[in-house]
């Protein structure tokens, strides 16, 4: 076997192989001799059929087994004997096969990136603030109130700021109608999506109909529009008042808690993990950054496209579960294709660093750890661990899993090498 090796695109070799005819001939010998005796062949009991006829009736068959067989295995010795470490499937071409002829093919491989490891401990970090305070308490109590808020109908006087409305209205620029609802509900203040609404709709009146003009903001949709004056026709059908409910054991016990201390407590634990969890992500992403940064490491293009189109996979899937259409998505599909780009790029150089640190550091994933993780999603699921195994593995998920243990080992060995201040944020 003759091969031949060219560097081709970064982190990429071609193979030119080259097997002669004899070792071909043998191939074609064994299987001939593997099928004989239980070749079926029309006119021929079973097994008794000549050479002759084995070959011409398997003659596909053959070609087909044969060079499988010896594109699979000159490959392998091929990347042994020159000390390739491929890190995806070979691409296989110009394959040039006749039974009584050598067979050359090419097979372009990606390798994986050769680099020197820079300083990787002692990376310096700031872990953001895990207090919580009382008015960040008080924030999530006011959402909840706002929940539960009722909304009074008013009949007794003119619309005041912070009211609800419900109304029709329509405006337009000229003969150009810009938009147009039936039953529209409005808060009337200065957040309005044209802030000069809520002067001009204070002090209407029940089943009023208002006509004014208005001058459209800086930053109207569409620009075309922006600054000019507009005709608006608004008619008054309801209005309401919100009324925000006591903040008291009462309400405490509308969210089934048994009192408004209790609630608030339930609500600093969740925010105090929160941050913690929040705190934890941000120290991992601060080590990623880090890591590429000093390391813009020559990564295999095939990998980055494959992982490219894994994240706008998952990004098409999440849109489709919110409810937007095929143009809606395609539309924001091309407004994240640079953020795409950049992210496949950096998870693969980060994949390889790690890769290369856990290595130096003979970290690894034991068997061990690698049941625990099963156990505790089997315990989040409330399943079997044996039916947690099987379905993980019928969706071909249990590597997933080990590389999801394997990054956080090294990563947790990072962090307890890194000098690690506290944030004030």
């Amino acid at each position: 076997m003759k091969i031949k090796v060219k560097n081709s695109q970064t982190c990429q070799k071609t193979l030119e192989i080259e097997i002669p005819k004899e070792t071909v001939k043998e191939e074609f010998e064994r299987y001939y001799k593997s099928i004989s005796t239980a070749a079926q062949v029309p006119g021929f009991r079973k097994g008794k059929a000549p050479r002759a006829m084995l070959e011409e009736y398997f003659a596909d068959k053959a070609n087909d087994k044969v060079l499988t067989t010896l594109l699979n295995d000159t490959y392998h010795k091929a990347i042994e004997k020159e000390n390739i470490k491929p890190v995806s499937m070979p691409e296989i071409s110009e394959v040039k096969f006749k039974k009584d002829e050598n067979l050359t093919f090419q097979a372009k491989i990606d390798i994986q990136p050769a680099f020197t490891l820079k300083e990787y401990k002692n990376i310096a970090i700031k872990k953001l603030s895990e207090e919580v305070k009382e008015e960040d308490v008080s924030k999530v109590v006011g959402y909840l109130s706002e929940r539960y808020a009722q909304y009074l109908p008013i009949e007794d006087r003119s619309v005041k700021n912070d009211d609800y409305i419900i109304c029709d209205y329509k405006y337009s620029v000229g003969d150009k109608e810009l938009d147009k609802k039936e039953y529209a509900w409005l808060c009337v203040n200065n957040d309005m999506f044209i802030p000069e609404l809520a002067q001009k709709i204070a002090g209407a009146t029940l089943n009023e109909e208002k006509t004014f003009e208005i001058v459209l903001p800086k930053k109207f949709k569409p620009e075309e529009f922006a600054g000019q004056k507009a005709n608006f026709k608004l008619l008054v059908k309801e209005i309401k008042e919100k009324k925000l409910p006591e903040l008291n054991d009462d309400f405490a016990k509308m969210l089934r808690v048994e009192s408004i201390d209790k609630l608030k407590e339930q609500i600093k634990d969740d925010l105090v993990k929160e941050k913690q969890l929040q705190a934890k992500q941000d120290l991992k992403a601060q080590i990623i950054n880090y890591l590429e940064k000093i390391m813009p490491i020559d990564v295999p293009q095939t990998l980055v496209e494959k992982r490219e189109t894994l994240l706008r996979d998952g990004a098409v899937q999440r849109m489709k579960q919110q409810g937007l259409n095929d143009q809606q998505i395609e539309t924001e599909l091309k407004k994240m294709d640079d953020m795409f780009s950049k992210e496949a790029l950096k998870q693969v150089r980060v994949f390889f660093i790690l890769e290369n640190i856990a290595l130096a550091e003979k970290i690894k994933v034991e068997q061990a750890e690698f049941d625990v993780r099963i156990s505790e999603i089997a315990a989040s699921y409330n399943q079997k661990k044996e039916e947690v195994l099987k379905y993980l593995s019928e969706k071909n998920l249990l590597e997933n899993i080990h590389w999801d243990v394997w990054e956080e080992k090294i990563i947790a060995f990072l962090l307890a090498n890194a000098k690690i201040s506290e944030s004030s944020k």
